[in-house]
């Protein structure tokens, strides 16, 4: 129990520090980051940590890239992965996409689990925030930092995440990566 343990805190440890340097505005790299990878990447891992969940990846274009932080995007990407598998029960379907469009590149995860309240909603990216607990929960607690962890990585990135839902009709997390001239 005590191994477990130290992993957890050290993980939140972790997740804190990240933050702490986000808040501090510190450069992200900015190099062309191919999302087609990243997605397919973080797809995988997210099917080994969960393969009762089965993910649906949809890309829209063979080739599509932004400016940004490839270790961080793929995290934001891990993050939303497992919170969908988290709050949701076994067998509920996944789908993540990727679009171009002419003033922001987006992702979408979304899942036909339990979904959000709207005042969860209007939470959800707060540091610590843990939403209702009547959700389904498939493994342990987490920290709430994951989705203010999103919040916080997209914002360096010029961007934004947003989220969509319906109590009993699933949720979609969207990260929005403005499109610069």
């Amino acid at each position: 129990r005590i191994e477990k343990e130290s992993v957890r805190m050290s993980s939140l440890v972790e997740d804190l520090l990240l933050l702490a340097r986000l808040d501090q505005s510190r450069e992200l790299a900015k190099e062309p980051v191919d999302l087609n990878t990243i997605i397919t990447e973080a797809v995988a891992s997210a099917r080994a940590a969960g393969p009762n969940h089965p993910i649906e990846i949809k890309l829209e274009a063979s080739e599509i890239f932004v400016l940004g932080d490839s270790g961080r995007i793929h995290q934001v990407i891990a993050n939303l992965l497992a919170n969908a598998r988290t709050h949701t029960p076994a067998g509920t379907k996944i789908i993540i996409t990727a679009a171009v469009g002419v003033s922001e590149t987006t992702i979408s995860v979304t899942d036909n689990g339990p979904g959000l309240s709207q005042s969860d909603q209007e939470r959800i990216f707060e540091r610590f925030f843990r939403a209702d607990p009547s959700r389904a929960r498939t493994s342990g607690e987490g920290s709430g930092l994951g989705l203010s962890i999103v919040d916080a990585v997209m914002k360096a990135h010029g961007g934004y995440v947003s989220v969509q839902s319906k109590l009993g009709e699933g949720a979609t997390f969207k990260l929005h990566f403005l499109n610069k001239d």
